[in-house]
Formats: C-alpha cells, sequence, structure tokens
C-alpha cells in the first residue's frame, strides 16, 4: 500500500513565550527556531514513520530549496514536489509553557500546485492506496476525484476548517477527519450529524482526551484514549 499525501509544506517559525500574548499585547520570546512544517508534510512523514511507502505532492519556492535536504533526513523524495515562483507557504508559531499555541499561516506555493504533476502521481496509485489531503493545498478536489477512479481510500483533514471546500471535496471523501470543534461546526452548518454523513468513517480528534472512530450506521462509536506525553 501506498500513501499519497497532496499536503502543504512549510517553513515554521518557532517563537517560545511563557505565556500568549493577548490582543493588542507585545511579549518577547525568549526562543526562536525556523523549521520545516506543514499538516500535510506532518502527515506524509508521520505515514513514513509508521512504515508506509509514501509519495509527498506539493510545492515550494523557487529560492528554498533548502528543503530537499530538510525532506531528504525524513526519507521524502522530491519526485513530486515542484518549484514555483511563488513563496513557499510558511507559519508563524507561538508555544507558551503548557504547550498551547497560536498560528499564523501564509499559503504560498502551497495554493499554486501543478495538476499535471498531481495527476502523474496518481497515475501511479492502485486501489487500496490512501490520498491524504487538507485544506492547505490548491487542488483538492481534482485529486481527490483522480484518486477515487482508481479504486484509492480519501483521507481528509477538514482543516482549517472552511465549509465551501469541505463541501465541494466530501462526495469523494471515504474518511473525514476532524477535531471535534469543526464537527460540532460542520453538523450547525449543514444539520446532518456525523455518524449520518456518507463517508465509510469519520474520525473526531477530542485533543489530550483521545479520538472517536465512527462509522456511519453503526452504534457505539469506537473510542481511543491519548497516550500520555510531554508537549
Amino acid at each position: 500500500m501506498t500513501v499519497f499525501c497532496l499536503g502543504s509544506i512549510n517553513i515554521d517559525h518557532v517563537y517560545r513565550l511563557a505565556e500568549l500574548p493577548l490582543a493588542g499585547e507585545t511579549l518577547s520570546a525568549r526562543d526562536y527556531r525556523p523549521g520545516l512544517g506543514g499538516k500535510g508534510i506532518n502527515q506524509s512523514i508521520a505515514a513514513k514513520r509508521a512504515g508506509a511507502t509514501v509519495v509527498h505532492i506539493g510545492a515550494v519556492g523557487e529560492d528554498d530549496l533548502w528543503i530537499t535536504e530538510a525532506l531528504s533526513r525524513h526519507g521524502i523524495g522530491m519526485g513530486c514536489i515542484t518549484t514555483v515562483p511563488v513563496p513557499t507557504g510558511h507559519a508563524i508559531v507561538a508555544v507558551d509553557d503548557r504547550g498551547e499555541n497560536q498560528i499564523i499561516i501564509y499559503s504560498g506555493a502551497n495554493l499554486a500546485q501543478d495538476p499535471a504533476l498531481i495527476a502523474a502521481a496518481l497515475a501511479q496509485g492502485q486501489a487500496g492506496d490512501i490520498l491524504l489531503l487538507q485544506n492547505e493545498t490548491s487542488h483538492q478536489v481534482e485529486a481527490a476525484t483522480l484518486a477515487r477512479k482508481r479504486g484509492m481510500k480519501i483521507f481528509y483533514s477538514a482543516a482549517p476548517f472552511a465549509l465551501e471546500p469541505l463541501l465541494a471535496v466530501l462526495p469523494q471523501v471515504t474518511h473525514l477527519l476532524v477535531n471535534a470543534g469543526e464537527g460540532k461546526a460542520l453538523v450547525e452548518a449543514t444539520g446532518t450529524a456525523l455518524d449520518a454523513l456518507p463517508v465509510e468513517a469519520v474520525v473526531v480528534t477530542h485533543g489530550a482526551s483521545g479520538a472517536e472512530w465512527i462509522v456511519p450506521g453503526r452504534t457505539p462509536s469506537d473510542f481511543q484514549p491519548a497516550f500520555s506525553v510531554t508537549p
């Protein structure tokens, strides 16, 4: 099984503070580190570490070729990652002593995906393979449609949450991934319960509590408590 991920690639600018700033407040950070990030590339690296064969489909700016080395260290190849004349996406991340964060994202190259490259990459896909998507790139619907035609499973993380792109891709999705807040917003916006959505399963994450696996038409849902970690 191969996991394909049409996913964001960001440069994370991470600032460590004792507390997160309030509106209009200026605070001094005690540490700063740039690094590799983005929901998409995080998913690809996690899948790779879990033992999957991974093909990451993405885009970066022409001036950030250092990302090639960073991805290589994680075992992610550049064969389906293109360079575009748009700055690499980046995130401004503030993290406090409790592990809570505030994030500002600039999409950049993530919204300049190459449809021909996406099609060529997914042409390698077979029934039973997986396509991972999040709401941080362009061409999600096109990619999901191509993957479904090849019998692949489509896992869609509805984050950052936005109703319009979610509803556009939902007919092609087999597995929907939301956090508790996103799930509530989806139910309120559509009037449809999560266990009535036209998908094979819904995964709802509940932060430190764990995650819920909902199969439409089957009750009760399965719940996996979270593993205890130090953030």
